[in-house]
């Protein structure tokens, strides 16, 4: 799977880029765009999508430690999100940080998709 995500990333263009936790992104019809979000899965806690809008696929997920850590179990880092946009209109992301096995938090964090011609 590691190996697929660059490849869609080439294979595309990408017109949006979002780091921060609640932001409009606005992608072109049929391009891919991503973003990612701190985090820690040594925790136990990981981002999960809430809600997809229909107007975009989620098409790879993949989570990047920190450069710093050096390579040591427990630090954190960062969880990679890459979307195709397949129809015009515009949508609300909404995710979660948390454990899957345990009740998830009432707080969301929420990317506003605008997908423009």
């Amino acid at each position: 799977m590691k190996k697929f995500i660059p490849l869609i990333a080439i294979m595309f263009p990408c017109y949006a880029f979002a780091a921060s936790s609640n932001d409009t992104i606005t992608s072109k019809l049929n391009d891919t765009f991503s973003f990612e979000l701190e985090s820690n899965p040594t925790t136990g806690s990981s981002w999960i999508i809430k809600n997809l809008p229909k107007n975009v696929a989620l098409v790879g997920m993949e989570y990047v430690q920190s450069q710093n850590c050096g390579n040591k179990v427990g630090c954190g880092g960062v969880e990679k999100f890459f979307f195709k946009s397949i129809s015009l209109g515009k949508g609300t992301l909404e995710l979660k940080y948390g454990q899957p096995f345990e009740n998830l938090p009432k707080d969301s964090t929420y990317k506003y998709i605008n997908v423009i011609k």
